[in-house]
């Protein structure tokens, strides 16, 4: 399984919403604005073209990376 910046973006996003769900105080509006960004943020990564995968499986010693 490869993981790359868009996807722990949204997995935290997920996460963020799912502790919004359960608090009790005035914080809430906080992890929402934090959920929010980080959903923002997996989609600019997708427009800007950053959404490479994090890990090569697969790449040899002798490949040089441009």
């Amino acid at each position: 399984m490869q993981i790359g910046l868009r996807q722990l973006l949204l997995l935290a996003a997920t996460v963020v919403f799912v502790i919004a769900i359960f608090v009790n105080s005035a914080d809430w509006f906080d992890w929402i604005s934090i959920g929010l960004a980080c959903t923002a943020g997996a989609a600019l990564v997708k427009e800007m073209g950053w959404d490479r995968v994090l890990g090569s499986a697969g790449s040899s010693a002798g490949s040089s990376s441009a």
